[in-house]
């Protein structure tokens, strides 16, 4: 069987992968959105994921990079003294209480997010993404199928096991990408093979609600409950059913999309290799930036830093360790 190959945050470990472009499709070009470049690495080096609580973000990256700010995203300080020089994949914030895990089952747990205890995840799994609860219940997701829960701010973790061999053909474990928790201690976790699973009991059992061809890489919950997720050649769904069904997206572009993220007022920014989009409209419609800062960078996470002069102000992170502003309109 011909499988496609499926690009995701594993590949952005790897240097020279070319550049994948836009295809005209539906999206019109938007007008030049004002960035504010508001830090800049190295030519190698890479930030993979960004995170806030309030004003208080933290980024993270290659070789060990955290990088943190406490007004917004206006400014940024490179952490010093991180015990790991692995790279970091995902971060999460809640309060006081942050983690950060990558490859080879690293973690980093911190009661005040900027002094770091190194652990470590049995199995040595490559952690993609993480997301965490009020009450410090956290749950990771990675590589080859890893599920996995802690319920004490992230210090050990469980597996979850899943039983692929219902969900996939010949049982392929998956590598998955994105996982969400919701209020309600709801998940839902995205991946390859177009996958999204649901689970209502913090994975005892889950519901498969997507198959498909291409991997899903982005996933945001909007303030109306809305689900909205992206992924390879472009693909875009929405749910309105806390992700029991899904509607397709013209999203106008062939590119990878790595995220979005679901502001107030039905407004989304998605991102991906040299490429970031705006909706005004739920996804009904999209618009391209055409900033040259889009054009020769590659934007891999983006998240909410609160508002500036009035207006959303999206941060988003990648290439050359690169974290950029963009008010949104």
């Amino acid at each position: 069987m011909l499988i496609k190959l499926k690009l995701g945050r594993l590949a952005f470990l790897f240097i020279g992968i070319a550049a994948l472009g836009c295809s005209p499709g539906s999206v019109s070009a938007a007008d030049d959105v004002d960035h504010a470049l508001v830090f800049h690495g190295t030519a190698h080096d890479m930030l993979y994921d960004v995170t806030f609580d309030g004003k208080n973000g933290l980024a993270v990256g290659n070789f060990g990079l955290i990088v943190e700010t406490a007004d917004g995203g206006a400014t940024w300080t490179a952490q010093d003294g991180v015990p790991t020089d692995l790279a970091l994949l995902a971060v999460v914030r809640s309060g006081n209480h942050c983690i950060t895990a990558g490859q080879a089952g690293t973690v980093l747990v911190s009661s005040d997010c900027k002094h770091w205890t190194l652990g470590h995840i049995a199995g040595d799994p490559r952690i993609l993404d993480m997301a965490i609860s009020a009450n410090g219940t956290a749950y990771a997701v990675g590589g080859f199928g890893t599920v996995l829960k802690s319920t004490d701010w992230g210090q050990t973790w469980t597996a979850i096991a899943i039983d692929w061999s219902k969900i996939t053909d010949d049982g392929a474990q998956p590598h998955l990408y994105r996982v969400h928790v919701a209020a309600n201690g709801g998940l839902i976790i995205v991946g390859e093979f177009g996958l999204v699973l649901t689970s209502a009991d913090a994975g005892a059992t889950w519901a498969v609600r997507h198959k498909g061809t291409d991997s899903l890489f982005g996933l945001a919950v909007a303030p109306d409950g809305d689900i909205f997720v992206t992924g390879q050649e472009g693909v875009m769904m929405k749910s309105h059913d806390q992700g029991a069904t899904w509607t397709d997206l013209d999203s106008g572009t062939k590119t990878v999309l790595t995220s979005i993220i679901a502001l107030p007022d039905g407004k989304l920014v998605a991102s991906g290799i040299h490429t970031v989009l705006y909706s005004n409209d739920s996804g009904n419609s999209w618009r391209a930036d055409t900033t040259n800062r889009v054009k020769l960078g590659w934007d891999q996470e983006l998240a909410y830093g609160g508002e500036v002069s009035g207006h959303p102000n999206v941060l988003v992170v990648g290439s050359n360790a690169t974290i950029a502003s963009i008010p949104i309109q």
